[in-house]
This record gives structure tokens, sequence and C-alpha cells, in this order.
């Protein structure tokens, strides 16, 4: 048993809360005003049975014991785990002798980094060779405080300087190779320096240690411009942001962070004073960096030179930053009084596009004030991506308006709010030129069907997806499987027969994430595991079933339980063997969604444990990131195939196989 299970597993939800909530038993639950918001009608409720928490009025937030001290209390997750360690009694993974070697590697790499940069800095400072480094900077506009807050650096135009330099030290030939720093030799397994003549940038890791290098050429004929070091046990350029360690408090404190594309426009923007200014390693931001950046805010300001706003590499990104980051639940009030929730981005993204032959860079040395005003007119990424992609067709064509059509209508889709969803689809009718009706039948309907009306199958969404229209709610892969299994609970058996053959584990409760669907999802299978011997019809079994969960489920799910059936009476009549396989794609898709964030928390969590001293959870976390990746390799073949088309195609062809 890992840590977290077993902290999970010694502290009791309902004991933890208690002691900052007043908390009354409602049936199997326990209500309570809500902690994170001013209310006077307690919408707070915990479930025991399910360790979990949720606020069903204004916050829409929940989770288990860690998410609630991480909000209680202001603290991230490594610092909730070792709280709520020290309070369970529980030991975070002493050392073992392999634990104590793969921290002595770490360290030593670490050390040789240190003793790199160094190095570099000295001979940018001090040496005649650098000199033309130093007036390369001063033309920059770069001055010395920047200089040294950054540790730039010069590396020398020769082959061996820094292998000289650091294996004079005591450090080993190997492991300067391996942290990235030598350049080894296939033919005769000598090494070289891997930069030379050129303007040395050190990465550091959120605790501000050094753990690879930039190095910008200064000879206008040596290529690439911007060499980065490798992939070391150390750094990975896709979960790593250039500038993280000196911007993460501004970006706490202007809850704001703005992603750039290179180091010198992340060099410019702090020297200036905005020093929540941070780069990726690339133009497409990954998902990991997006998770990253969550952390400490929910606001993100993409600031992009017009050539890179248009490009595919960064379309791809902000579908990235769409798909993968979490939603939360809202309550709504109906026009007929009653709540429903619907599922809403939770985050704020917004770009900033430079003028024509600008970057960062440039606007920040000649106009500073100007970089203020861009950053707070930046555009939301729905009318970006509106204006961005409709400029990619010729719109005086019918095959370029509907390709446009096609393209926007799913981003649409997520827009929650009706007047705002209603304000697009009126600039997409003036685009197109088509009456502004017509998109919102295509809105609103989704892909035509030959399927009657009264059947119309609604598109099945990815998790970051909802529905759209008047009782318009999150219906995302969770709620989609809910339903299946609620209006066919042999569906479930048949995905679990299936799954057990793949040699994965069953559909359990830990592949929901959000406390409502886990809560009625341990009703369901406790149900239908214990009433399939009864012999009863599959009619018959549904009845009773959503008799049992109106009977048992709080009053406060039931509204989510009728939503659910709703739901099923919309889809098409299918066996149950065919929703079992059904089944098996959402089950893997979602399993895939949470092991990708599960890696991103563990490298966050790792960085923290080494920023607290405590090393001797390092190598524990490594395993646990470890095993979430060799899960991840194991359902790779389906998460593949389970692109956001390749999903809308693999529902078409069911639907097509239904419907005949």
């Amino acid at each position: 048993m890992g840590a977290v299970d077993e902290v999970k597993n010694r502290i009791d939800i309902i004991e933890l809360i208690s002691s900052y909530v007043p908390l009354k038993k409602a049936g199997r639950n326990y209500k309570g005003i809500c902690p994170f918001h001013a209310e006077k009608t307690p919408s707070f409720v915990v479930f025991p049975d399910t360790q979990t928490w949720h606020c069903f009025g204004a916050c829409g937030t929940g989770g288990d014991v860690f998410r609630f001290i991480m909000q209680r209390e202001g603290l991230d997750f490594s610092e909730a785990l070792r709280e709520l360690a020290r309070r369970a009694g529980v030991s975070l993974a002493p050392p073992t002798p392999q634990s104590e070697e793969a921290d002595k590697e770490r360290e030593k790499l670490l050390d040789i980094h240190a003793a790199a940069a160094q190095y570099f800095h000295h001979l940018l400072r001090q040496a005649k060779e650098g000199a033309h480094a130093r007036e390369y900077l001063t033309s920059r506009g770069i001055d010395s405080e920047t200089i040294e807050r950054f540790q730039l650096g010069y590396a020398l135009d020769t082959w061996e300087s820094l292998k000289s330099h650091l294996i004079g030290r005591g450090y080993a030939e190997t492991d300067l190779v391996e942290a990235g720093l030598l350049v080894k030799k296939e033919d005769t397994g000598s090494s070289y320096d891997r930069f030379r003549n050129r303007l040395i940038i050190p990465i550091r890791d959120i605790r501000g240690r050094v753990i690879a290098f930039g190095a910008r050429a200064l000879d206008p004929n040596d290529v690439p411009k911007y060499l980065n070091s490798p992939q070391t046990p150390l750094f990975d350029k896709s979960g790593t942001l250039f500038g993280l360690d000196l911007a993460k408090k501004a970006i706490r404190n202007h809850d704001q962070a703005v992603v750039v594309e290179g180091y010198m426009d992340v060099l410019s923007a702090h020297q200036a004073g905005h020093t929540n200014v941070v780069a990726g390693m690339g133009t497409a931001l990954t998902e990991i960096q997006l998770k990253l950046l969550k952390r400490l805010t929910k606001n993100f300001v993409l600031a992009l030179d017009a050539d890179t706003a248009g490009d595919t590499a960064t379309l791809r990104g902000i579908n990235l930053a769409h798909e993968s980051l979490d939603r939360k639940v809202v309550p709504v009030l109906t026009p007929q009084g009653l709540t429903r929730f619907e599922g809403q981005l939770d985050v704020d993204i917004r770009i900033a596009t430079l003028p024509a032959g600008y970057d960062p860079d440039d606007i920040l040395r000649q106009s500073p004030d100007q970089w203020s005003e861009i950053i707070k007119n930046a555009l939301p990424v729905v009318d970006f991506y509106l204006q961005m992609v409709s400029a990619q067709y010729d719109l005086t064509t019918a095959h370029g308006k509907s390709a446009l059509v096609r393209e926007v209508l799913p981003l649409l889709r997520e827009i929650n709010n009706r007047v705002e969803r209603h304000h697009y689809v009126g600039q997409l009718a003036r685009l197109v030129k088509v009456d502004e009706r017509v998109l919102l039948v295509e809105l609103d309907e989704g892909p035509s069907s030959s399927t009657p009306r009264r059947r119309q199958p609604l598109k099945v969404p990815s998790a970051t997806e909802a529905p759209s229209g008047a009782q318009k709610r999150i219906f995302g892969l969770e709620e989609y499987s809910l339903s299946l299994i609620l209006g066919r609970p042999q569906a479930l058996a048949a995905a679990d027969e299936e799954l057990l053959s793949l040699e994965l584990v069953p559909f359990s409760a830990d592949d929901f994430q959000r406390t409502e669907n886990q809560h009625l999802f341990l009703l369901l299978s406790d149900y239908v595991s214990a009433e399939f011997a009864s012999g009863s019809s599959a009619e018959e079994q549904g009845q009773a079933l959503v008799e049992y969960l109106l009977s048992q489920c709080d009053p406060l799910l039931q509204s989510h339980l009728n939503f659910l059936r709703e739901r099923w009476e919309t889809l098409p009549a299918t066996s149950p063997q065919l929703l079992g396989k059904d089944l098996v794609s959402r089950v893997l898709l979602m399993r895939s969604q949470h092991l990708q964030e599960e890696v991103a928390s563990l490298r966050f969590l790792q960085d923290e444990a080494e920023e607290s001293h405590s090393e001797d959870q390092r190598l524990h976390y490594q395993k646990l990131v470890n095993a979430a990746k060799e899960q991840l390799r194991s359902i790779q073949y389906a998460t593949d195939r389970r692109s956001i088309i390749g999903r809308r195609r693999a529902e078409a062809e069911r639907l097509g196989v239904a419907r005949a």
C-alpha cells in the first residue's frame, strides 16, 4: 500500500472536516455550511462511504481529504500529504539502499550542473573571451542585475574547456555525459563540450536548482540559434517552464501567469518588473506545463508574436488547454426554479497577440508600458480561435464555410453561458453569411442522423465537453458511462469481463473523479452485484435499480440521477454486449486522462519534497510515477486510437451498426 492510500485509510473524513465545519447527519451522509463561500442553506455534503466531499452550492468543487486540506489551509499537495501523514502517524517512504543510491546519483548531477553554471557565469563576468557575449547582452538591453539574477554565462569557443574544468574538480567523464554537458562520439568513444561559443542560460526547476542549459549562438553562422540540453534524469522539456522559480511568487500575487516563447522574452520581462512571465520549451504548451501553472493560478495569458499566434502548433496548444485542464461543476437556476449542474472550464485562457514584426522582447525593451496594455487587452480564447481559424479558409466558397463551421462549433458547444454562446454563433454566422438559426440547429443537435428526431442520439463528448440546449449540464465520459449502466445494468458485467480479458482491473469508483458520480457508481455496482442472481428481466432489474438509487442517494443527487436517466432515454437501443464494449472504450479514456494528471501531480510533489529537504520521499514518488507510466503504456494502444476525431468516428460507426 502506498503512502497516499495509507493516509486515506487512516484519516476519517467526517472527523477531519468536523474539526473545521459543524456537520449534521442526513441519511447515510452528512451536511453542513460550506466553508469556502458564504451561504445560509447547507449545500456542503460529505460522503463517508466514498471518503469524499462536495459543495453543491456556489463553489461547485469537491474532492478527498487532501483537496479539503489544500483548499482550507492554502497548502499544496505535498504539504497537505505531510500534514495528514503527521496527523495519521504515517511514515512517508523510509529510505532504502536503492533510494539512497538513486538520491546520490541525482544529487551528483545537480552538483555538476551547479558547478557548470558557476563556471559559465565566471567566464561571462571575468574572462576576456566573454567580451563579445557581454556586448551582445548590452545590445539586447540586458543589465548586470538581470545577468546576476538569472546567472547567465558564456561557453568558450573550444572543444574541451568545460570538460577539463569539471574533471579537474573531480567529476567523472561518464557523469558529465549523462548530465548532457558532453557529447560522446559513437566511433571513438571520446567526448567534447556540447556548448561552445554561446551565451549560456541556466534552466532551473521550481526550487531554483539548475537542471539544464539553453545556449544562444553568438556567431550568426552557427546553427541552431538556440541549443538546449538533451533529456536527462533531471531535465524533461515537456514538464519544464523557464523562469518559473523566479516567477512563482509573482504569479500567485498577480493571480495570473503570462507565457511567452523565448528566453530573452522572460529576461526582458523580469527586468522590466513583469515577473509573472515564464516561457515554455517550445511554441506549443504541454499538458504537464499547463497543469503545473494551474497549481499557481487559474488565469493564463499566452503572449504570442503575430506569426506564431496563427501557426498550427499554437492552435494545437490551445486545444490541449481545453482538453487537459480541469472543469468545475457549478449550479445554475433554470427558468422553472430547479437547479441543474453545468461543467465549466476551471481556468481563464486569453491570447495576447503582439503587433506584426514584434516579439515580447521588442515591446518590453522599446515600450514597457505598452506591454501592460497588450496583456490587459488579451482576447478570450474563443475570440482568438475564431479569428485565427477563420483566416485559414476561403469563406467565399461553400466548402470553406462548411469547413470553418465544422471546426468551430465543437468549441462553441463548450460555452455554457447561453448569451455568450449565442454571441459567438452570431459572429460565426456573419463570417460565413448564413442564417444564425441554421447554426443554432447545428450547435444544439450536433451532426445529423437518420435516427428519428425523438431518438436523436447525442454526440458522446470527451471528459472535457458538455452538451448544449436548454437543459444542458455536464455530460462527459463519466456521465455517459453511468447512463449506460443505469439503462442496462448488464453492460457493466460485459465491460468488466472484457477488461479482465485485457488483464485490466474492472470498472470501479476510482475511475471517476466527480464526487456525485463516484457515489452513484458505488451504489450501482453494489446493487448490480447483489441482484443479478435473481433471474429477473433486464427491464425489471433496471426499474428496481432506479428505485433503489432514489431511496438511497442523497436528495441533492437525485436530480443528477434523473438527468442521467433522461440522457439514457435519448440514446439508441443497443445490445448489452455492444454497450459493454463502449464502456471499455470510455473507461480506458478516463484512466488515461487520470494517469496523466497523476504523473503531473507526482512530478510536482517530487519537487516540493526536495524543497522541504525530504529526500527520502523522492524514490517513493518516482516509483509512483513509474507505476503510472507503466499503466499508461498498457492502455496506450487505446488512447492513441481515441483522439477527439477518432472517438467521434467510432461513435458514429457504433450508432450506424445499431441502426442497421
